[in-house]
């Protein structure tokens, strides 16, 4: 645990790989043993990952928190290969070790509300969105889950979700699975077919071009959405400011330690 500025504590855990596997060529899902963020993670938080033990890439890769079981002490990322950081995480196994910081960020409010839950996630949104709707059903709350992808070979991990009653939705770019288009179509049917959205809540996860337009949706919906943000950033701390997204007050916020979630209504997306 190092001490950043004098105030900010932040834990710096080496954590051993339990295991990889492949989800589609692209995406990855890797397990790692990290009792100390297991216990304490949130969903919506993120790990800050140094991905290369030299210096290059010189910058940490922040990742989602894709499932934390503070019992077993292991946590879930998923992470799609995208360059030289992500080829080399590829390239590592079961006993190697990842440095990592975290968790980082503030996630997702859930409070004491058992309002029904509708959760929206675009691609691997589904990675903080996973990790969320397992602690809203833990709650007993019921959950809509909307899950847009790229094609069919995205889609994953459904089985228990289902078992557990979760109303799930999905939508493919290429028509492959479920509705052809994007998530947002789902959601404009669902809130068509509502004869009631006041006791609702909503979040959603993914890229800035899906939040902004399911903000542009929110004046059919009148209830409290907590979008989770996807940013590059240096830190991981606040500090560098590399990761400042507008607010529609004017403001700034840091999507690493404001964020990464935020009131929908509050981020301006053409900003």
């Amino acid at each position: 645990m190092s001490n950043l500025g004098g105030s900010m504590k932040i834990r710096i855990v080496s954590c051993r790989i339990i295991s990889q596997e492949s989800i589609t060529e692209r995406i990855r899902r890797m397990v790692l043993q990290a009792p100390e963020i297991a216990r304490e993670a949130k969903p919506g938080q993120f790990l800050h990952v140094r991905v290369h033990p030299s210096w290059d890439p010189l910058l940490r890769r922040p990742f989602s928190i894709h499932a934390a079981d503070g019992n077993t002490g292991r946590i879930v990322l998923l992470y799609r290969v995208i360059g030289k950081g992500t080829e080399f995480l590829r390239s590592l196994g079961e006993g190697d070790s990842v440095d990592a910081m975290g968790p980082l960020g503030n996630g997702f409010h859930l409070g004491r509300n058992l309002s029904p839950a509708l959760v929206i996630a675009g691609g691997l949104g589904s990675a903080p969105a996973f990790f969320l709707i397992s602690r809203l059903l833990e709650t007993g709350r019921p959950v809509t889950f909307l899950w847009g992808t790229r094609s069919a070979a995205e889609i994953f991990g459904l089985d228990r979700f289902r078992a557990e009653g979760v109303d799930i939705r999905l939508a493919t770019d290429d028509g492959s699975l479920g509705r052809a288009g994007t998530v947002t179509g789902l959601l404009k049917e669902f809130l068509k077919e509502k004869k009631s959205l006041e006791n609702l809540e909503g979040f959603v996860c993914g890229p800035k071009p899906m939040l902004a337009a399911v903000q542009a949706l929110a004046g059919g919906m009148p209830f409290p959405v907590q979008a989770c943000l996807e940013e590059r950033m240096a830190c991981g701390t606040g500090v560098c400011q590399g990761c400042a997204v507008k607010m529609r007050s004017g403001s700034l916020g840091m999507v690493c330690s404001d964020g990464p979630v935020f009131p929908l209504e509050e981020v301006d997306f053409g900003g």
